[in-house]
């Protein structure tokens, strides 16, 4: 391994733990709010969430690239928006089989019920969806492919930008809370289904050259996410 990619991993790495440390922050606020009597305070948890995130990556990113957001999103072939758009919607799906593995490896019983139903509970008219579909994709989308792993892919071979950029990505839906608060019982299920969408995401960077295509795709993937029943 070269010397320059010694170096570029551990910088991916405490990127990557700065960035998780930040959105935990965001979350401890709304903890402290309910605490000292904020009943509402969750009812706006991910609008402001997606905000404060995006917010804060733009930031990070204008700084990085020298003050400037020019070419952020660079053009690229349409081709490679309606393969992102086609593969948010079916990644949803590609979860049955995913999910089938993770079941028989953890003995846990993860399914998805696709109904119809599930477009009229999906509740588009909370304020809230806005966060979820549109500001954190945007934020994770630039961070983990416009940030980690563009500068990877100038280090280390395609390969492992890839997966090591999925595996970042992956990490920060990991559940941490478990080693903190004994009441919180969570697997590694989203940390599992985050991995493999990461790499699709990873994919369609590389070959689109363009950080857009992936930002559609986690933009359908999580729509997807809110329409269908998962058990």
């Amino acid at each position: 391994m070269m010397k320059s990619e010694l170096i570029t991993i551990p910088k991916a790495i405490l990127a990557t733990l700065l960035y998780f440390i930040g959105i935990q922050l965001i979350g401890v606020r709304f903890i402290i709010g309910e605490k000292i009597g904020f009943e509402n305070s969750y009812a706006y948890y991910h609008l402001i969430q997606g905000i404060l995130q995006l917010t804060g990556v733009l930031i990070f990113i204008y700084f990085i690239r020298n003050r400037t957001f020019k070419n952020l999103i660079k053009r690229t072939h349409l081709k490679w928006y309606l393969c992102a758009l086609i593969l948010g919607i079916s990644f949803v799906f590609m979860q049955t089989p995913l999910n089938w593995i993770y079941n028989l490896i953890f003995g846990t019983e993860y399914q998805i019920a696709y109904s119809i139903d599930g477009l009229a509970k999906a509740k588009f008219t909370n304020i809230n969806i806005i966060a979820t579909v549109l500001m954190i994709p945007i934020g994770e989308e630039l961070f983990f492919r416009g940030y980690i792993q563009n500068n990877l892919q100038k280090k280390t071979n395609t390969v492992v930008a890839i997966l090591l950029t999925s595996l970042l990505f992956a990490s920060i839906h990991a559940p941490y809370a478990n080693l903190i608060l004994d009441l919180i019982k969570q697997d590694w299920h989203l940390f599992y289904l985050a991995l493999f969408g990461g790499i699709i995401s990873g994919i369609l960077y590389f070959k689109s050259k363009s950080i857009g295509p992936s930002i559609i795709f986690s933009m359908f993937w999580n729509i997807m996410i809110s329409i269908s029943l998962i058990a």
